[in-house]
């Protein structure tokens, strides 16, 4: 899940899921977000194995589940989307039971594959259509703790929870983006359950558009109380700055940077989009100083080290 000119930085969650890679990259100089193809991580592998184990009356669908979920995230097996996607319906022709688990782990196996587009698109559809079917089904339910998708919503931030109902809408929003139906991801974010990283989507969609009184709107009555709010104030400081209302940005921006003990990406964020902001104003030394400041603790930005440089 990046932008054109993404960095990859690798996260895990010991014991309890997958080691998966994350892309982060500040928006170019337009503020433009053109999504690729890459939705997820691609290093699925690494999983701890599904938990817990069939009971000792379990059913042979039950078993036949939680040996495929072994076999596809053995560090050693290293299956292809290809292997994962037709072992998955050799076991759904056996055991129709198992049609959910088993279409929503094809589903985030085949996200970045060029091959499986088309059909990824028919089965988010169905899938979202019956979600609440889906993630109830006790096999969903038991074996799916042990997922955890990490799903980039912007830069900076990135849903990191289980692979339940609310995980699934963001990476089918993240899809439905890629393939430029933004209406469509819209659509579906109002129907999920209404927290901060929806909030954050919507607004990072609004800005897409280029939809700043939306973005205003959005992030109306936000303060700095977490990462979250961090990054909705950069939001806001971004849509501000887009108006041609710089001082109104600097404000957002200065709020979403007082805390210091936020996320360092999130404070990078920060950073990166109010030196665009004092670029505008002709305040070349201070837009400056703000990228200097990323360098501290990511001293090999190539974007940051490129826009210096361009700033002279």
């Amino acid at each position: 899940m990046s932008s054109t000119g993404r960095r990859t930085v690798s996260t895990g969650i010991p014991g309890t899921g997958l080691y998966a890679s994350q892309s982060y990259n500040p928006k170019t100089t337009d503020r433009t977000s053109k999504r690729s193809t890459q939705y997820v991580p691609q290093d699925l592998h690494q999983f701890a194995g599904p938990t817990p184990k069939p009971g000792l009356f379990a059913g042979k669908a039950e078993k036949a589940l939680y040996g495929f979920m072994n076999d596809i995230y053995n560090p050693d097996a290293k299956k292809t989307p290809k292997q994962i996607v037709d072992k998955a319906k050799a076991l759904r022709d056996a055991y129709e039971s198992l049609m959910y688990p088993l279409n929503l782990i094809a589903f985030v196996h085949i996200l970045n594959e060029d091959e499986y587009q088309e059909r990824l698109l028919e089965m988010g559809e169905h899938l979202w259509s019956n979600r609440q079917w889906a993630f109830a089904d006790p096999m969903v339910v038991k074996y799916f703790r042990g997922i955890r998708p990490v799903v980039r919503i912007t830069d900076g931030i990135a849903a990191t929870d289980i692979f339940n109902v609310q995980q699934f809408g963001f990476i089918w929003v993240e899809v439905l983006q890629a393939h430029e139906k933004y209406d469509e991801a819209l659509e579906i974010l109002h129907q999920m359950d209404a927290d901060q990283l929806v909030a954050i989507s919507i607004a990072d969609i609004e800005l897409s558009q280029k939809d700043y009184p939306a973005v205003l709107e959005t992030t109306d009555q936000i303060t700095n109380e977490d990462d979250a709010t961090a990054i909705l104030l950069v939001m806001r400081g971004i849509a501000f700055r887009e108006q041609g209302l710089y001082e109104a940005s600097l404000e957002c921006m200065k709020e979403a940077l007082a805390k210091k003990n936020r996320d360092p990406k999130a404070l990078a964020r920060a950073h990166f989009e109010r030196s665009f902001t004092y670029e505008k104003m002709g305040k070349i030394a201070q837009a400056k100083k703000d990228l200097e400041l990323i360098l501290v603790t990511d001293p090999s930005n190539e974007e940051v080290l490129k826009r210096i440089n361009r700033l002279g």
